[in-house]
């Protein structure tokens, strides 16, 4: 949007919709942040220790999610290159 503005030499538009985007953004982040961590506060009032080990295990879990689909990603690679 900002190099579409400055070819049309709306340098002002440009920067406004920026700005605009960056504020509307902080504050959806901003908000989403503040749920999930009240929503992690309830979840584990509510699951007790169960909670708690699924939450410090979760980022292995995904760690390893990750690394097997990049790995078939990798493969499907190497295959549609050598065909």
């Amino acid at each position: 949007m900002l190099l579409l503005c400055l070819q049309l030499k709306q340098i002002a538009l440009g920067a406004t919709l920026v700005l605009c985007f960056s504020i509307g953004l902080a504050i959806t982040m901003v908000t989403v942040g503040v749920v999930a961590a009240l929503g992690m506060r309830h979840a584990e009032k509510r699951f007790g220790s169960a909670f708690s080990t699924f939450t410090r295990r979760a980022p292995y879990a995904s760690g390893v999610l990750i690394t097997v689909v990049g790995l078939i990603l990798a493969v499907q690679a190497v295959r549609a290159l050598l065909a």
